[in-house]
């Protein structure tokens, strides 16, 4: 005669976020004049990329928000300073973080198209 054997197992799950420096895709980046109104806005693609092309000479800022908002690293080219890398803020939702940490100011020399990745943070 067979009995039933009753064997219990434990599981554990551990949640891991997103690895540092993976691309994120959709978040609204926003291009404004400093000082000024805005410019121009674009969302990332699947690889985090965004293109403004070759500005105006001039000063400008750039802010970031989205859905899930949160930490990001954003590595900007083509400014007047050279390559920016810069940890931000996302601002959830709707709004656009605007406050330290969450804009990046560079000036734009006229000549070199301004692009950029935005990746996960810490």
């Amino acid at each position: 005669m067979l009995r039933p054997i009753l064997s219990l197992m434990a599981l554990a799950i551990t949640v891991v976020p997103a690895l540092a420096g993976a691309p994120l895709k959709g978040v609204d980046v926003k291009l404004g004049r400093n000082p000024g109104g805005m410019v121009a806005a674009r969302t990332t693609g699947g690889d985090g990329s965004f293109d403004f092309g070759v500005l105006p000479k001039g000063r400008y800022v750039i802010t970031f928000g989205g859905a899930a908002g949160g930490p990001a690293v954003v590595n900007l080219k083509g400014s007047a300073e050279g390559a920016v890398h810069k940890a931000v803020a996302i601002a959830k939702g709707g709004a656009m973080a605007r406050q330290a940490g969450g804009a990046i100011e560079f000036t734009s020399d006229g000549r070199n198209p301004v692009h950029g990745h935005v990746t996960t943070g810490d």
